[in-house]
């Protein structure tokens, strides 16, 4: 199969492949940087440069291998990678890849392991159960595999990294129907290797490992109050801010070597979304920063 691209579309497929590597050394040493204090990594989409010039303003059709590339890179988008100084609240942008977003997906999940940046983006174009996919990006190569062994209408949450070094994702069914599980999978082909329900059959969206080898995550229930609980454990602690109740859900939660959580969290009608430090003994959250992206890990 072959696909139609002018030389000026071709060109700036071109550029936008050299450009994913040099900015590869830019979050090298953008991270290295930041070496000072707690760095909380986030990404969101991108805009599409589309009058990217690159001197090739011919509109002579080129015929270009789908093998390589299958949509024209005018309707891709790039992931921003954007790393929070906890101690210093500064905030930077680390890495813009080439665009490689599809208009159709929504990213669902990162991880950083082992100096890789992996994201997880979610196919949303589709009610054919079959055509439904997730797939995880390395955002340092750009190379991509489709998640394997997802059940029908099932979802990536959050991807994370365990401390055994294995990459992790929290799952569940769409539309906030049934419970969550923890599954772990293999970066290199994709398959899920290991399932393992909520053990008090919660409707989670978000979850993090301490250090102490200890679960939280964070659920939300029919009236959409939000709480945190220790997986494992029956109690529950509503989260709030100066007295207020959450009543919206979380898009990402880290526990730190000292064993802090960090939420990002935004009331409902709130936009940005802002990071927040929680107390896990009484569920009181302490705003400290909007920080715009979609989905949070730990540098």
């Amino acid at each position: 199969m072959k696909l139609n691209l002018t030389r000026r579309q071709f060109g700036q497929l071109a550029l936008a492949s050299t450009t994913a590597a040099a900015v590869g050394l830019v979050y090298s040493k953008g991270l290295a940087q930041s070496s000072t204090g707690m760095v909380i990594l986030g990404i969101k989409p991108g805009i599409s440069d589309n009058d990217i010039d690159t001197n090739l303003n011919s509109n002579t059709t080129d015929l270009v291998n789908t093998s390589q590339t299958t949509t024209a890179p005018s309707i891709l988008q790039p992931i921003v990678v954007k790393s929070f100084n906890v101690s210093t609240q500064e905030i930077k942008t680390l890495l813009t890849t080439a665009p490689i977003l599809e208009t159709c997906e929504r990213l669902s999940g990162f991880a950083f392991i082992n100096g890789q940046l992996i994201a997880a983006a979610s196919y949303t174009c589709t009610r054919k159960k079959k055509d439904k996919k997730v797939r995880l990006i390395d955002l340092n190569s750009l190379e991509t595999v489709d998640i394997s062994g997802l059940k029908n209408n099932e979802d990536v949450y959050q991807l994370l990294h365990l401390k055994d070094g294995s990459l992790a994702a929290l799952v569940g069914k769409e539309k906030g129907k049934g419970f969550s599980k923890i599954v772990t999978i293999d970066f290199k082909t994709g398959q899920i290797t290991d399932r393992s329900k909520i053990p008090e059959q919660k409707r989670v969206t978000a979850v993090a490992e301490c250090s102490d080898g200890s679960f939280y995550g964070i659920n939300t229930n029919k009236v959409g109050e939000t709480s945190l609980s220790e997986i494992g454990q029956e109690e529950s602690k509503k989260l709030k801010s100066q007295g207020k109740i959450l009543n919206n859900g979380c898009d990402g939660l880290v526990c730190t070597s000292s064993n802090e959580l960090f939420a990002l969290v935004a009331f409902r009608y709130e936009s940005p979304k802002y990071l927040h430090r929680i107390n896990k003994d009484n569920g009181e959250m302490q705003r400290i920063k909007g920080f715009d992206v979609a989905k949070i890990t730990l540098a």
